[in-house]
């Protein structure tokens, strides 16, 4: 009996030594593997060739066919602008820009010349690349007189916003102010543009 209770004994030692082979070769297994890793890179390199400041469209007007009794009482006409003002700025530095109009000549043709005052109302600038930037803005309604040669601000930025931004002009018009003798063919003045930077960052912001 004794040596049946001892067998027994051995037996379950033997078992429970088994069990706990196995766990451990369980475990030894699963943590057992290797992982290997590695690193990369993603680089770029800017191509400070392509960073520029560029007056890209600057607007024309037309005021159709005028009453020469509206010349000689000196009214106000209306017309519409052709084309858009745009600036694109892809400078690496934070200096601002302001573009004028520095010399315009009387409205002429071959035999004669009016003088007048033209004001037109420019759209807020709209980026291409997001929506509401600030830093760029208009100098109010621009009025050039006609012929003049000192300089009227039409907008300027203190360099905060970058990319191109361009804006429609929605209504102009013209007071004429002074005439000699009318003749007839068509009236027209030249308008100088002119766009250069600006180290003052303290301008206004955007409206």
């Amino acid at each position: 009996m004794k040596k049946n209770k001892l067998a027994k004994m051995a037996a379950a030692v033997l078992m429970t030594g088994s069990i706990a082979a196995l766990g451990t070769s369980k475990v030894n297994a699963e943590d057992g593997g290797s992982v290997t890793s590695k690193q990369s890179t993603a680089t770029f390199t800017i191509d400070t060739s392509k960073a520029k400041l560029t007056l890209d469209e600057v607007p024309s007007f037309d005021f159709g066919s005028v009453d020469p009794a509206d010349i000689y009482a000196k009214k106000t006409v209306s017309g519409k602008g052709s084309g858009e003002i745009q600036v694109t700025d892809t400078r690496l530095n934070a200096t601002g820009w302001n573009l004028a109009v520095s010399t315009t000549t009387a409205l002429t043709n071959s035999s004669s010349s009016i003088e007048g005052d033209l004001t037109f109302t420019p759209n807020s600038f709209s980026f291409t690349t997001k929506e509401n930037a600030t830093g760029w803005t208009f100098s109010g309604k621009p009025t050039l007189n006609l012929p003049s040669t000192s300089s009227a601000e039409i907008a300027s930025s203190i360099g905060k916003d970058k990319g191109t931004g361009s804006a429609t002009v929605s209504s102009a018009n013209l007071k004429f102010t002074k005439n000699n003798t009318l003749a007839q063919g068509k009236y027209t003045s030249n308008l100088t543009w002119n766009l250069g930077t600006t180290t003052d960052e303290s301008g206004r912001a955007s409206e």
